[in-house]
């Protein structure tokens, strides 16, 4: 055995340690490695191996995502019976139009019932913000404890959702980078070939751009929204709006379930891995 293997050897040994005027000794013959092909002192430590301390930087990711889909199908819910809510009002607002009796008590409760829903729906979205942002952000330290030189500190996965511009197209460059970085790590380890989820990633990011400015126009008509017919029109608008965040909800779903499945994945392989890693003394 070279010098240099020996040093590696007593690298991975749980009687190693580290003395700052001789180098690596052994804590049982406070010696140099000095043995010509094994030591009879050798304990491996698998807190040494590279995997064993992947292992322990990595944070379980799991429940975030799985609370992160449960919120968005909570928005969805509300959002059915928002809609719900939204087209009451507006036969309302026709039966007016077209000169049918309608009582003040009507006109004060269709007031409450759709305060009580807008502001349900606003609740269930930002909870449904900050989960989502929570698992993501996970996912993307997650990356960084696994490989070099990402393209954005780890913050940005929560930070640039709030920065104007960088909000266009940052979290989606990191959501492209969370897919290709981790089907790659998992095609290193299985030798197969895994599917890239950009198709998925691609169509949930057009349809949050999309959402963005739809929603802008369901608040700014609402806010104008004076005479009777306006008030239909943002009614309408209202309705279209939720109508357009299903699929937008259900591609975000699919995006979660893709990221967190390779994450898993991953995540089981780094522990077989672990386990083979401690299993036995190296080879010399």
């Amino acid at each position: 055995m070279t010098r240099e293997e020996q040093l590696v050897f007593c690298k991975k040994c749980k009687h190693q340690y580290l003395d700052f005027d001789r180098g690596i000794l052994c804590k049982i013959t406070r010696k140099e490695a000095d043995f010509e092909n094994e030591c009879s002192y050798y304990v491996h430590d698998p807190s040494r191996t590279e995997v064993h301390k992947i292992k322990q930087a990595i944070r379980p990711n799991g429940k975030r995502a799985k609370w992160a889909e449960y919120l968005i199908w909570i928005l969805l819910g509300i959002g059915f019976i928002s809609l719900y809510s939204s087209y009451l009002q507006y036969d309302l607002l026709l039966k007016v139009q077209e000169g049918f009796p309608v009582s003040d008590h009507q006109l004060d409760m269709n007031d409450i019932r759709e305060g009580i829903m807008g502001t349900l729906m606003l609740i269930a979205y930002i909870i449904s913000v900050v989960t989502f942002i929570r698992w993501f952000r996970r996912a993307y330290f997650n990356l960084h404890s696994r490989t070099e030189k990402p393209l954005y500190d780890e913050g940005w996965a929560a930070g640039s959702w709030f920065v104007p511009i960088l909000n266009l197209y940052r979290p989606y460059k990191i959501m492209e980078e969370l897919d290709d970085r981790t089907t790659y790590l998992i095609q290193q380890r299985t030798g197969e070939e895994i599917k890239h989820s950009r198709a998925i990633i691609g169509t949930w990011w057009a349809l949050w751009i999309i959402g963005g400015i739809v929603g802008k126009y369901v608040a700014k008509s609402g806010l104008k929204a004076e005479t009777l017919e306006e008030l239909m029109s943002s009614t309408q608008a209202d309705m279209f709006g939720i109508l357009f965040d299903v699929p937008l909800s259900l591609f975000a779903i699919l995006v979660i379930r893709a990221i967190s499945k390779k994450e898993q994945q991953l995540s089981d392989l780094e522990e077989k891995d672990s386990e083979k890693s401690e299993e036995g003394v190296p080879e010399t």
